[in-house]
């Protein structure tokens, strides 16, 4: 993977189109390649005269990939637009719109992927890839935090998990905390699934409508079990946070998110001093890719030849997970699995 970064090309999906306004912002497409997102706008920010904190972005793309995503300038930038230049960024046209992009004010992601230097004969692996992700189409990706959310050898991880017991010195580290969260979230979908939980619903869980998004608790699994296999509702899991929602008190769902939090030495109490530092949240244990593609692709520039993967992924999920169903099986018989 990401023998180039032609080999992992990314395209944001908006949560809206330009409304239109003036006077306020201007939305635009931000294309790059072979840098990480915070970069290239403070490279914008530099040739556009701007702060980089008027500058606003739904997501954080990767570097080594090509990526095109969307951000936010205020108005005034737009005779200076058209002046950038740069040989590995570039601005698309400028819509005006009333508001800043926020951080997560986004659909999701479109994915064009190559895997090359197989471990199979071209034939062989383009059969097993696609029904593994045959597979994932009918039955969900497990929606894990990928491995870069825990920074360099899981840095941020460690780091996050001593600024938890004073959680009053954690301030502007939340990105360090942001890792922690990842990981008890993956901790309890690994339990659950484990457990053979991941698609049986419990007393208590925190239940959302994939039509409105709208959560509620679940009170009776026997109705709510055949609306999540219906494909009607989504079993959630836990972001740890001060506040986030969670099941009622005594069941079975409560149980399990208190067995993750006491296996990991995590006391509720610094969960709760965290207040607006880290609210916490509530995020689908399962998220189900668009439509995918999986196509060979010849030796290009002496590379290697491969396969090309392409498919669309909700806001939040990570496409590493679902290159894992596709390298898992070789993964497997290694005994790595």
């Amino acid at each position: 993977m990401r023998r180039r970064p032609e080999d992992f090309r990314v395209r944001e999906l908006p949560a809206y189109a330009p409304d239109g306004r003036e006077g306020a912002h201007l939305l635009l497409t931000l294309w790059k390649r072979g840098w990480n997102t915070e970069d290239a706008v403070r490279e914008v920010a530099r040739q556009l005269g701007l702060s980089q904190a008027s500058i606003g972005r739904a997501g954080l793309k990767d570097r080594a990939a090509v990526t095109e995503q969307w951000v936010s300038l205020p108005w005034e930038a737009a005779g200076a637009v058209e002046r950038f230049a740069h040989p590995d960024i570039r601005l698309g046209p400028p819509h005006p719109h009333g508001n800043k992009l926020r951080r997560g004010h986004l659909k999701g992601n479109r994915f064009e992927i190559v895997l090359r230097n197989l471990e199979r004969p071209p034939a062989e692996a383009l059969e097993l890839a696609g029904s593994s992700l045959a597979l994932v189409e009918r039955q969900g990706l497990d929606n894990l935090y990928g491995e870069q959310r825990f920074g360099r050898e899981g840095a941020n991880l460690e780091r996050g998990l001593a600024l938890l017991a004073r959680p009053r010195f954690l301030r502007r580290a939340d990105l360090m905390f942001s890792a922690v969260q990842a990981a008890l979230f993956n901790i309890y979908l690994l339990l659950r699934r484990r457990r053979g939980l991941l698609d049986r619903v419990l007393m208590g869980d925190v239940l959302r409508r994939l039509d409105s998004g709208g959560p509620f608790t679940c009170e009776d699994p026997r109705e709510d079990q055949p609306r999540l296999e219906a494909g009607e509702l989504c079993i959630t899991g836990p972001v740890f946070g001060s506040r986030q929602m969670s099941p009622p008190a005594g069941t079975a769902a409560a149980e399990l998110e208190a067995e993750v939090l006491a296996n990991c030495g995590v006391e509720p109490a610094s969960l709760k001093a965290l207040g607006k530092k880290a609210q916490g949240s509530r995020r689908a244990l399962r998220v189900f890719p668009g439509p995918i593609e999986v196509e060979p692709v010849a030796d290009e520039e002496g590379l290697g030849g491969g396969l090309r993967l392409r498919f669309e992924l909700p806001a939040g999920s990570y496409a590493t997970q679902l290159l894992r169903e596709v390298m898992l099986p070789v993964e497997k018989e290694r005994g790595a699995g």
